[in-house]
């Protein structure tokens, strides 16, 4: 009689193959986080572009108002406490028209005879990042500082 000299296989990975299964997950994770929290501040940044461009619009119009008599430089849009009460004043009128997350703002505004300047507060997850806008139509820019440069990427702005 013939011997069967035929080898069975199992149907159990080998250590190996797990190992090359688990560094495979691991390599496509490292890829796909920093892509999710960079799409994550896109998002929260969203909220500062629209909010701005609600501001500049209406100090435009505040300004160009006759019935006004004169124009206020400088003065605070929203500004928010510790507790993310909300404590400033809003000049111009458009506080229903701005753009929260979850009943929050994400950044404190305030405008110049220039400029709408969106600074991050604590809702935003890091306190003090800024981007600004020169009135009436632009440009858009990233404060010259490590937190903000760190935050914010200028391609992001319109």
């Amino acid at each position: 009689m013939a011997e069967n000299n035929k080898i069975e296989k199992t149907k159990k990975f080998s250590l190996i193959e797990l190992i090359m299964v688990i560094m495979l997950v691991g390599i496509v994770f490292t890829l796909i986080i920093p892509l999710r929290e960079d799409k994550l501040n896109l998002k929260k940044l969203e909220e500062a572009v629209y909010n701005m461009q609600v501001i500049a619009r209406a100090d435009v119009k505040f300004k160009e108002d006759p019935a006004n008599g004169y124009y206020i430089f400088e003065h605070t849009v929203v500004k928010l406490d510790e507790k993310g009460e909300y404590i400033g004043e809003d000049l111009l009128f458009i506080g229903d028209e701005l753009k929260k997350t979850d009943d929050k703002f994400l950044f404190d505004y305030a405008v110049t005879d220039t400029t709408v300047t969106a600074t991050s507060n604590l809702n935003f997850g890091k306190k003090g990042a800024s981007i600004y806008y020169y009135l009436p139509n632009g440009p858009w820019g990233v404060r010259n500082d490590n937190i903000s440069e760190s935050i914010f990427d200028p391609n992001w702005l319109p």
